[in-house]
């Protein structure tokens, strides 16, 4: 089978019709059905069945599928490179709830021998990144989420067919200005933060999702002043002052440090948060991508795996 035919079967199972296929491929549908015919003979196995709505991947059928679209995608991309020059290189990527180390993509750039170097890097919320994962705006996003969040977002990755890889897990932590009242804590409760201004991103459906679950758990904790602000230099700035805090993780303590804000353990929830990189199934990682997860893990003293 060439990788034509391996287009049709794609365009096959995206049309749950041999008929509107051959619509949009301009191929005869006799030659469409001996495509399939023909794959099955060889594979001993049924990668389509018959159903009211037209033709259903069987599993081996969603196994086939996910792997088509993988080569198709890494021959597409092949040649792109191909007829794109050698002197240039893309990396895109989102990043949600978490505060990316500055030096990370100065260690990238250093690592790429290329005239023109293109980083297109986004910071946005958990819905953002899958949308642009979803747009093919980002090759993959980096995430923070937390035990309720985590649940939401492999339920709907599964539905978007987006893949999901944790690289950790941690507990919560408060953020806040080395001048702070509650600074030099190890550990913080939530009863010591009421009479605090409490800063955090803009809502999407998982932080929606999160702080419902909470309050149902935690009934008696409820921020008192909130300030909502939709860029991370707003965010960070809003904690600087001595009255505020926010809400995070150890996986950006060191990063904070350096903008003079401290951290402490969150010691009211019992809840973890989980670090995890999510990327569209049926796509492999591109080398520039790979890169970079390379350079992520080791400055962070994630394992290799």
């Amino acid at each position: 089978m060439n990788l034509q035919q391996l287009r049709y079967i794609v365009e096959i199972a995206d049309s749950c019709s041999i008929t509107k296929a051959s619509k949009k491929l301009f191929v005869s549908q006799p030659y469409l059905s001996k495509v399939v015919s023909d794959f099955e003979a060889r594979a001993k196995k049924q990668i389509f069945i018959r159903c009211r709505n037209g033709l259903e991947l069987t599993a081996y059928g969603q196994k086939v599928y996910l792997l088509a679209q993988s080569i198709i995608h890494q021959m597409d991309q092949l040649g792109k490179e191909e007829t794109a020059q050698n002197d240039s290189v893309r990396l895109s990527f989102s990043a949600a709830n978490l505060i990316i180390k500055d030096s990370l993509l100065l260690d990238y750039v250093s690592t790429v021998h290329a005239a023109q170097i293109d980083i297109d890097f986004c910071e946005t919320t958990i819905s953002g990144c899958i949308k642009k994962i979803e747009e093919d705006v980002s090759e993959f996003a980096i995430v923070v989420a937390d035990d309720f969040q985590k649940t939401l977002l492999t339920s709907i990755c599964v539905r978007k067919k987006l893949e999901w890889i944790e690289l950790d897990e941690g507990c919560p932590y408060i953020h806040f200005h080395r001048k702070h009242s509650l600074a030099n804590q190890d550990e913080i409760h939530m009863n010591h933060l009421m009479s605090y201004v409490f800063v955090r991103l803009k809502t999407d459906e998982f932080t929606v999702f999160s702080r419902k679950k909470l309050q149902d758990e935690y009934p008696e904790i409820t921020a008192q002043r909130c300030i909502v602000v939709n860029h991370y230099h707003t965010y960070l700035s809003m904690v600087k002052h001595n009255a505020a805090f926010m809400i995070g993780n150890k996986w950006q303590i060191s990063e904070l440090e350096k903008m003079g804000i401290q951290s402490a353990a969150f010691s009211s929830f019992k809840h973890k948060v989980h670090l995890m990189i999510l990327k569209k199934q049926s796509t492999a990682f591109s080398a520039e991508a790979a890169r970079w997860i390379h350079l992520f893990k080791n400055s962070y003293g994630l394992d290799e795996t």
